[in-house]
């Protein structure tokens, strides 16, 4: 009896067609797994704007008597734009932020450096921070992430000074 195998040139075309395959099905795994970054971002910003109106409808924080009050005139000036890090000091003791705290389960307020490990997309990763943008009217605000690109391709757009109404969901990862 002899023993059959596979013959050199049948492994070697086994190996090329999986070679083929491989480079073929890579780059499609590859856009897959950043759309699913880019949703985990949109969701993170989704999380944020919910944590931020609840505390803003908070009764403990309507009624506190610490600066609380700065936080509630920041949300409900009309085009302001603000980077939700670039505040420290008493701020961070107030009931504002405890609350959104507590909803979150982290700290959006501390040092962009810290923002960077809660976000998952490419060009968010990298140099993305969490912003907010009031509209004309002070009535709604916007979160959205700093130099993010909803394709995931990393382009270095900065929406930051554009306004409420120029936020643009292919530009920019935020949440209304």
């Amino acid at each position: 009896m002899k023993n059959k195998g596979f013959s050199l040139i049948e492994l070697i075309i086994v190996i090329t067609i999986m070679a083929i395959l491989i480079g073929v099905l890579a780059p499609q795994l590859m856009r897959y797994i950043e759309r699913t970054n880019v949703s985990a971002d949109i969701q993170l910003c989704d999380s944020v704007h919910t944590a931020l109106n609840i505390a803003l409808t908070d009764p403990d924080v309507v009624t506190a008597g610490d600066h609380s009050v700065e936080w509630r005139t920041q949300f409900t000036t009309p085009n302001n734009e603000f980077r939700l890090d670039s505040f420290g000091g008493l701020y961070l003791t107030s009931a504002f932020y405890r609350v959104v705290n507590e909803e979150l389960g982290f700290d959006p307020f501390a040092n962009c450096a810290n923002n960077y490990k809660y976000l998952k997309s490419k060009p968010a990763k990298t140099s993305g921070i969490i912003c907010v943008c009031v509209n004309d009217t002070g009535s709604a605000f916007a979160v959205y992430i700093s130099h993010s690109d909803i394709t995931g391709k990393g382009t270095d757009i900065n929406p930051h000074g554009v306004g409420y109404d120029g936020l643009d969901a292919t530009n920019v990862i935020f949440a209304k």
